[in-house]
């Protein structure tokens, strides 16, 4: 009689073909032997692949080393997607290029700053240099940007750079060129600008005093500003020297004045210090507040407290760092080609100050090297429960949870020996997703209270057919709604990681896009409603190549005829009904799928008779007229295909794997999608669902719940059963039942 082996959920994945005799792992009950243009749902079921809506081809076309990144805003309205090309950026919010409009005419009065945009000659410039009079296209001062996009220059070429954000300033680093910061200031006001270590004041001038009591007894004084706001302390003065009869008293004071600051932030007070020996130490006697005068009555000077002792670094080729992060109010950067092992931490509060005291203070800046058995690059550093420091050799903590870091005490430890890759890692929850060291293998760490220290595993274990012989060159996080970790693999396969790590979940996914197409660069930005994901795809398009950046559309469908969009570097025409169909000028030579209020016209089949109508001409137009005019109408690339297959059938403790097979018919547990899918034991053998006569009319309408197929069926020793979507429309699988017959 047929039997049914239920397979309630496929969180377990793709898994690689070397585990398909291991029905002892809990994996392979959830796992799948096939997983393509499937989407692993944190709920356990799959669903078919949104398609990827085109949003704009980089700049020239772009190039190999052109990536995505991203700012955060306050809210998810407001945060962009940022394409960083050889040596440019441009910005995209919510889907759309950011342009300028009403920007005004330049001024020989103007003084202008770093950011300011002028319009000079019918042309848009950004201000590079702070001056006064110099007329655009001086390319010394100005940046001059494309039509009206807004478009910045960056100084790290086409080899790129790293990135990490905290507030509004993204910081950017590259062995290339010195650290920049980009500010955000409005949605067309950025700044992009050196980042100077020395403090943002400068010292006081002039410094003059007058003894008390005049005679041969020196005393010699220096004097800081400390800025509004911050209180970030400048630079001593030039010192000095004012010779007594001896020490000044509350009745004879030495009278010291100076000249405040000139240019950057004004000095909210200032700070005295006194080398009574002359031995050039000097220590702390007062503070003036609101004056540039002060009366010394004879302080005894503290020598715990000093001026600060600058440091200017980061300026010359080869002590430019590679990353950066922010951990305890601190700016941290690692790794110049001078010092790769090297790490640095500005002053608590002061992220471009690297000054320190002597004696040292707990709030000083702080600088370390990865002291180990090995050779330790940084390759990257992330601030979570303790500085994570992700070496060639290994991760390392530095310090301890709920403990202040101070250059007196830096604590590191190593806690796993798997060196990381290069590649920005990504953070789910307090948990590190990166990639280890010289392969494609793709690891997880995170804090372990029951070893008070970071364990992590091998995330590619169950897949590694997925990444043995590749490179990972792209990886991001997307957290809503489904909680997957996605990257770009070497060959331009995008595969994702659904990673639930609170409920022992990790499955794999892969993802490809017609013929020949690459997905190069993923980045996820918060948007309204949920995270979106964006890739750089490169395209052959009418003979050559195109990088397109695209956007993975939402798989949450309220509105089947509006929100169903499965074809890639697609757009929709919404508005009064047509027949014609264009707009389409990205795909020139590309054989399209089309729906049109929710009636798919053309599946997109390369190969069927139909093709030659749906091919795009030159003018960007589909020659097919449709026979009743659509409001509604999504075209692009088809996905071919969304595939399943399940693994061989087998369970634990029984004797069912050594016996002959039968598959006759399997019942698919669905949610919301449409029954135009394929079933078989293999991808040759297919069997359409037929509907029956009632339902004929519902063949493009979602449905939900069981639904039963049978298939061609033949006596193996495997019982499997493909699965094959080839319509632009939706399709949720939640669980199967293979009905199967056992022989001998």
């Amino acid at each position: 009689m047929p039997e049914s082996l239920f397979q309630r959920a496929f969180a377990g994945g793709e898994l690689a073909p070397a585990l398909g005799a291991r029905a002892d792992q809990a994996k392979y009950i959830t796992g799948l032997r096939t997983c393509r243009n499937f989407i692993v749902q944190r709920s356990g079921g799959v669903a078919n692949r949104p398609g990827l809506r085109f949003v704009n081809e980089c700049k020239g076309g772009g190039d190999s080393g052109t990536f995505l990144m991203r700012y955060v805003g306050a809210t998810p309205g407001d945060s962009f997607l940022i394409e960083a090309g050889n040596g440019y950026l441009r910005f995209y919010k919510n889907g759309g290029l950011m342009t300028l409009a009403g920007v005004a005419a330049w001024s020989g009065a103007t003084p202008y700053l770093i950011g300011d945009i002028v319009l000079s000659g019918g042309v848009n410039y950004y201000c590079i240099l702070a001056h006064t009079n110099h007329v655009p296209p001086n390319a010394t001062y100005w940046y001059a940007m494309p039509s009206n996009i807004l478009e910045l220059p960056h100084p790290f070429g086409s080899g790129g750079f790293k990135w990490v954000q905290s507030g509004n300033v993204i910081t950017l680093t590259s062995h290339n060129a010195r650290p920049r910061e980009l500010i955000f200031l409005a949605d067309t006001v950025w700044v992009i600008q050196v980042i100077d270590t020395a403090p943002q004041i400068g010292p006081p001038t002039g410094l003059a005093g007058v003894a008390g009591v005049a005679g041969t007894q020196s005393f010699t004084y220096v004097v800081t500003a400390a800025a509004v706001d911050t209180l970030e302390e400048s630079t001593p003065s030039a010192a000095f020297q004012i010779n007594t009869a001896g020490p000044p008293t509350p009745a004879a004071p030495n009278t010291l004045s100076w000249t405040p600051p000139a240019g950057g932030p004004a000095a909210a007070q200032y700070y005295v210090y006194l080398d009574p020996t002359g031995n050039g130490t000097f220590g702390f006697i007062g503070t003036a507040t609101g004056v540039v005068t002060f009366a010394d009555p004879g302080n005894v000077p503290d020598f715990n407290l000093t001026p600060p002792l600058p440091r200017v670094l980061f300026t010359a080729s080869g002590d430019f760092p590679a990353t950066a992060a922010y951990y305890q109010q601190r700016r941290f950067f690692a790794n110049t080609e001078n010092n790769p092992d090297a790490v640095w931490a500005s002053r608590i509060g002061l992220q471009s100050n690297f000054n320190v005291s002597s004696p040292l203070q707990d709030d000083d800046a702080i600088t370390f090297r990865i002291a180990g058995n090995d050779n330790h690059p940084v390759r990257n550093i992330l601030g979570l429960k303790t500085l994570e420091v992700l070496t060639d050799g290994g991760i390392w903590t530095i310090g301890a949870p709920k403990t202040a870091l101070t250059p007196g005490n830096i604590p590191a430890d190593q806690e796993t020996y798997a060196g990381t890759d290069d590649l920005r890692p990504a953070v789910v929850g307090n948990a590190i997703i990166y990639v280890q060291a010289r392969g494609a293998l793709v690891r997880d760490v995170q804090f372990d209270q029951q070893v008070e220290g970071l364990a992590g595993r091998d995330l590619t274990i169950y897949a590694q057919h997925l990444v043995d012989g590749f490179s990972i060159d792209s990886l991001d996080y997307q957290q809503t709604p489904n909680s997957i970790v996605w990257a770009c693999r070497s060959d331009g396969t995008l595969i994702g990681l659904t990673y639930i790590p609170e409920e022992e979940v990790w499955g794999w996914h892969r993802h490809d896009s017609g013929a020949a197409a690459r997905f190069q660069s993923v980045c996820v930005v918060p948007e309204i409603g949920e995270d979106a994901t964006y890739v750089i795809m490169r395209r052959t398009i009418n003979g050559g190549f195109h990088r397109y950046i695209e956007r993975l559309e939402s798989r949450t469908i309220s509105n089947f005829v509006n929100d169903a969009f499965f074809v890639d570097a697609g757009l929709t025409y919404t508005g009064a009904p047509v027949t014609a169909i264009g707009g389409l000028g990205h795909l020139i030579g590309q054989v399209v799928a089309v729906v049109a209020d929710g009636v798919v016209i053309f599946d997109g089949d390369p190969t069927s008779f139909k093709a030659p109508e749906f091919t795009v001409d030159g003018a960007g137009n589909v020659p097919h007229v449709l026979a009743i005019a659509a409001s509604v109408i999504h075209a692009g690339i088809p996905i071919r295909y969304a595939d399943l297959e399940l693994l061989d059938l087998d369970v634990q403790g029984n004797d069912i794997r050594d016996k002959k097979k039968r598959v006759g018919s399997v019942s698919l547990i669905l949610e919301a999608s449409v029954r135009t899918f394929r079933a078989g034991p293999d991808a040759a053998n297919l069997t359409p669902v037929k509907l029956k006569p009632s339902e004929k009319n519902l063949q493009g309408v979602p449905f939900t719940g069981r639904e039963e197929l049978n298939v061609q069926a033949t006596w193996n020793d495997y019982g499997r059963v493909f699965i094959r979507h080839t319509d632009p429309l939706p399709l949720t699988v939640l669980g199967a039942l293979p009905n199967l017959i056992i022989g001998g």
